[in-house]
C-alpha cells in the first residue's frame, strides 16, 4: 500500500463550475477512486482559489465583501461538484484561511532565508482620488493594438492582444474613473532563477511531467528563469506580506500554498498530521492541472517547495482544454454549459463516462462532441455494457425466483479471454489512461454479448432450464465485472449493481472484480442501472445554456469603425511562396510545420493551422500566399515567420498564387 496525496487545481472564487471545470475534478475523482479500488491510501484535497483583485472587482460590483462573495462561490462549487460525485476529503476548502495564511509566511520566511528574496522599486498606475495605486484588472482604457475601448489593463478582449497597463490609450481606474498617475512603488521579486538547474534536474525525473510539457517548459529555460513580483500594493483581497502595512501577497503566492492548508485539515480529521503528507518522502503528491497554468505548478510552485524543504510532487499532470463540437466553448451557441445547467437535463455519470473516453496521459485538448457523446452513451454503455444485466436479471427473475446459477462450462474460453482483457484494466487507470480502460471494458463487453446472443437462453429455457440458468449467470457475471472495473468512473451504476448482487456497499475493488457470483446469489429486482440520452434532453441544454449567458442588449458592443485606408491596405506585404515541406508538429494537433520559398526573401518557416483542413500531400508543392512582414512569432515549436492566407470561417481553402514566381509581389 502506497500512501498518495491528490490535487486538482483550485477553482477560482470568481463565478459558477462550468464542464470545462469539470474535466479536471473528474479526472481526478476517477483516479482517487482506482487508488482506493486498489488498496492504497488516498487524501485528496481541493477548495476554492478565494484571494486577487477579481474577487475584489465583482464583488464590489455587487455590493459584497470580498470574503462573503468568495464564501458564495465556494459554497456553489461544492454543490457543483457533488451533483457529478465528487467530493473531497476535509470538505470542499478556501485558500482564505489563517492556516493557509501561516504556511504562506513560513515558506515566505524560507525563500528570505535562502536569500532569494529580492526588492526594488516598480512604476505602475496610482488612483489619485481613491489613493490606491491599481493592479492591471483595475484599470480600462482603449487598445493599443485595434483600439477597441473599454479593455481591461492587461490583454485585450477584441482582439486577443496582451500589453503592459501604461500602453492602454486613455487609460481610467474602473473604480472612480479618474485618470491614473504613475508612480513608484517597492515590491517583493522571489529569485527564481536561483533554482534554474534544481528545477531542470526535478523535471527530468521520469514521471514529473510528460514530453508534450517537457517541450513546452524547454523555452522557458533557454530564456532564462525571471524574477517574480509576488506582492501587490494595498488595498488588495489577500495576505499580507510579514513586516509590511499596505502590501501584500499576490494571489499565485498563497494559491498552490493552499494544498497544504486543506492537506492539513483534511488529515487532521484522520488523525494525521499534514508532514505525514508534505515532508514523508514515502507519499506520492500528484497534482493535476490545465495546460494554461504549467508555469506556475512546474516552475514557481516546486523551487517554493524546494526552498522550504518540502516534499515535491512526483508527477504534475497535464491535461488539454475542453472544446464542444470542435470548437472553443461559446456562450452565442450556448456550448458554454455550466456544470448545474447539465446536470438539470442530463445524468451527470453519462458525461464522466464521455470524459473518461476521452482522457488519457497526454495535454491535448479533448472535444465534447454532443452526437458523439449521445452515440458512445447509447450504443457502448447502454446496449453493450449495462444490456449484460438489463437482459439477464429479468429473467434469472422471471425463471429462477432471481438465484444465479453455475457458469456454462461451454463458455470457458469466453470467460478466459474476459479476464484476461480485465486483469490489465487496474495498471490502465494508475497510468491515467482511462480511454483505454473504457476501450478493455466494452471489448469485454461485445465478448459476453456475443456469447449471450449465440445461446439464445430465452430460447433456451423451454427445452434445457439447467443451461440456461447457466448461460445467463455467465453473461451477468462478466456484467458485473464490467460495471466493477467501471466503478471509478461510474459509482452510482457501481453501487447499485452492489446491492442488486446482495453486496455490501463498497464492495467492489480490483482484486473480487473477475470473482464469479457465487451460485445461489438472491438478486434484487432489475433497478434501471442507466438510461439512454434523449437527442432532445441535449439540445434543450443548449438551448438553456445560450439563454443563460446571453448578453442583455444594453451589453451589448456598439460596433466600431474598421475600415482601413489604402495606405495602411499597402503595409501588408503580400508575396507568393512555394510550398516545399510539410510536416507534422509534435504536441500540436492543428498545426503543420511549412518550409517555404519566397525568392529574394529566402526560405521561410510558417506554422500553419491548416492539419485538420489539408492533406500534407495537397499542401506540398502549392504556391501558397504569404504575409510576408509579418512579426515573427516565437512558439513553443519554433519560430513562425509569416502566415499563409486562406479563405472560409468553417473549413479553410487555401489561396493560392497559380502562375507566380516565388517571391512574386501580390498586389
Amino acid at each position: 500500500m502506497t500512501r498518495y496525496l491528490v490535487t486538482p487545481a483550485l477553482p477560482y472564487a470568481n463565478g459558477p463550475i462550468h464542464i470545462g471545470h469539470m474535466v479536471e475534478h473528474v479526472q481526478v475523482n476517477i483516479f482517487v477512486r482506482a487508488l482506493q479500488m486498489a488498496g492504497h491510501e488516498v487524501l485528496s484535497i481541493c477548495g476554492a482559489d478565494s484571494h486577487g483583485t477579481p474577487i475584489e472587482l465583482n464583488a464590489m460590483k455587487q455590493g459584497k465583501k470580498p470574503e462573503a462573495f468568495a464564501q458564495m462561490w465556494r459554497d456553489a462549487h461544492a454543490k457543483s461538484l457533488a451533483s457529478f460525485d465528487v467530493t473531497y476529503d476535509g470538505g470542499y476548502g478556501t485558500t482564505h484561511t489563517s492556516s493557509n495564511e501561516a504556511h504562506a509566511h513560513k515558506i515566505f520566511a524560507a525563500l528570505q532565508e535562502a536569500g532569494h528574496i529580492a526588492t526594488r522599486e516598480v512604476e505602475q498606475y496610482f488612483d489619485p482620488q481613491e489613493n490606491r495605486f491599481l493592479p492591471d484588472r483595475m484599470i480600462k482604457g482603449t487598445c493599443p493594438k485595434c483600439e477597441a475601448p473599454d479593455q481591461y489593463g492587461d490583454c485585450c478582449e477584441s482582439c486577443g492582444a496582451t500589453y503592459r497597463p501604461t500602453e492602454l490609450k486613455s487609460p481610467a481606474s474602473v473604480i472612480s474613473g479618474a485618470t491614473p498617475v504613475l508612480k513608484s512603488s517597492l515590491h517583493y521579486f522571489f529569485e527564481l532563477g536561483a533554482y534554474a538547474d534544481q528545477l531542470k534536474s526535478y523535471l527530468d525525473r521520469p514521471g514529473v511531467i510528460n514530453s508534450d510539457t517537457r517541450h513546452y517548459l524547454e523555452r522557458w529555460f533557454e530564456d532564462g528563469l525571471r524574477d517574480w513580483d509576488i506582492s501587490r500594493d494595498g488595498p488588495y483581497f489577500g495576505f499580507k506580506i510579514p513586516g509590511e502595512d499596505n502590501k501584500y501577497f499576490y494571489v499565485w503566492l498563497d494559491a498552490p500554498i493552499g494544498y497544504i492548508s486543506l492537506a492539513e485539515k483534511a488529515a487532521k480529521e484522520r488523525g494525521q498530521e499534514v508532514w505525514d503528507y508534505w515532508k514523508n518522502p514515502e507519499t506520492k503528491i500528484v497534482h493535476f492541472i490545465g495546460k494554461d497554468i504549467v508555469y506556475f505548478h512546474t516552475l514557481f510552485w516546486p523551487a517554493m517547495l524546494m526552498a522550504a524543504g518540502y516534499n515535491l510532487p512526483d508527477t504534475v499532470a497535464v491535461h488539454g482544454m475542453l472544446t464542444v463540437d470542435g470548437e472553443k466553448m461559446s456562450k452565442s451557441r450556448g456550448t458554454f454549459i455550466m456544470a448545474d445547467t447539465f446536470a438539470e437535463h442530463l445524468d451527470p455519470q453519462t458525461l464522466r463516462y464521455y470524459f473518461a473516453c476521452k482522457l488519457n496521459d497526454n495535454a491535448k485538448d479533448i472535444d465534447l462532441n454532443l452526437e458523439d457523446f449521445a452515440f458512445r452513451v447509447n450504443a457502448d454503455l447502454v446496449n453493450k455494457i449495462v444490456n449484460l444485466t438489463s437482459r439477464t436479471v429479468p429473467m434469472l427473475h422471471r425463471y429462477f425466483e432471481g438465484k444465479t446459477g453455475a457458469m456454462d462450462p461451454a463458455a470457458e474460453q469466453m470467460v478466459q479471454n474476459v479476464h484476461e482483457i480485465g486483469v490489465g484494466v487496474p495498471d490502465l487507470y494508475l497510468a491515467r489512461n482511462y480511454a483505454q480502460v473504457v476501450r478493455n471494458v466494452v471489448t469485454m463487453a461485445d465478448e459476453a454479448n456475443k456469447y449471450l446472443q449465440d445461446s439464445a437462453p430465452w430460447k433456451t429455457v423451454k427445452e434445457n432450464p439447467e443451461l440456461a440458468h447457466g448461460q445467463l449467470s455467465t453473461a451477468l457475471h462478466v456484467g458485473k465485472a464490467c460495471l466493477a472495473y467501471l466503478k471509478p468512473i461510474l459509482p452510482k451504476v457501481a453501487a447499485q449493481t452492489e446491492e442488486m448482487l446482495g453486496m455490501a456497499p463498497d464492495s467492489f475493488n480490483f482484486d473480487n472484480a473477475l470473482t464469479m457470483i457465487e451460485p445461489g446469489t438472491l438478486l434484487t429486482p432489475y433497478p434501471r442501472l442507466f438510461e439512454r440520452i434523449d437527442p432532445k434532453k441535449v439540445n434543450k441544454m443548449v438551448e438553456t445554456s445560450a439563454q443563460q449567458t446571453a448578453k442583455p442588449n444594453k451589453d451589448k458592443e456598439v460596433k466600431k469603425d474598421d475600415t482601413i485606408n489604402i495606405d495602411t491596405f499597402f503595409k501588408t506585404d503580400l508575396r507568393a511562396a512555394l510550398v516545399k515541406t510539410v510536416e507534422d508538429v509534435e504536441g500540436a494537433d492543428k498545426l503543420y510545420r511549412v518550409e517555404l520559398d519566397v525568392g529574394d526573401l529566402g526560405q521561410r518557416q510558417v506554422f500553419a493551422g491548416l492539419k485538420a483542413h489539408v492533406a500534407k500531400e495537397d499542401l506540398l508543392g502549392t504556391m501558397v500566399v504569404l504575409v510576408a512582414n509579418l512579426k515573427p512569432r516565437k512558439m513553443r515549436f519554433g519560430v513562425s515567420e509569416g502566415m499563409i492566407l486562406a479563405a472560409g470561417d468553417k473549413t479553410p481553402v487555401m489561396v493560392t498564387a497559380l502562375g507566380a514566381q516565388p517571391g512574386d509581389k501580390i498586389s
